[in-house]
């Protein structure tokens, strides 16, 4: 369901969801998101499913910390890449 229907509920969310429609609507057309998700599905079909990188995996115990899992973390990485090797630096979207 709508996130404005939960927080502010029918009738009086209406508007707000005609606003969002009319926007949507006017907004300029491109392919950009078309072209990005379909050169990810390729990478998907290409590369299979790659592995999470070692700092972003969970360590809920000493053997997994050991490991390495989650070593270097940052809860809002300025300019860390999150993406698995493979596909370090790549951009879908353009």
């Amino acid at each position: 369901m709508f996130r404005a229907v939960e927080t502010i509920g029918l009738p009086e969310c209406t508007l707000n969801l005609a606003h969002g429609v009319a926007y949507l609507a006017n907004a300029p057309k491109d392919r950009s998101a078309d072209a990005a998700i379909g050169a990810a599905m390729e990478d998907a079909k290409k590369l299979g499913n790659l592995p999470v990188p070692m700092n972003l995996r969970n360590a809920p115990t000493k053997f997994m910390k050991g490991l390495g899992y989650g070593k270097g973390y940052e809860m809002y990485p300025e300019d860390d890449d999150l993406l698995p090797e493979k596909i370090k630096g790549k951009k879908y979207m353009k």
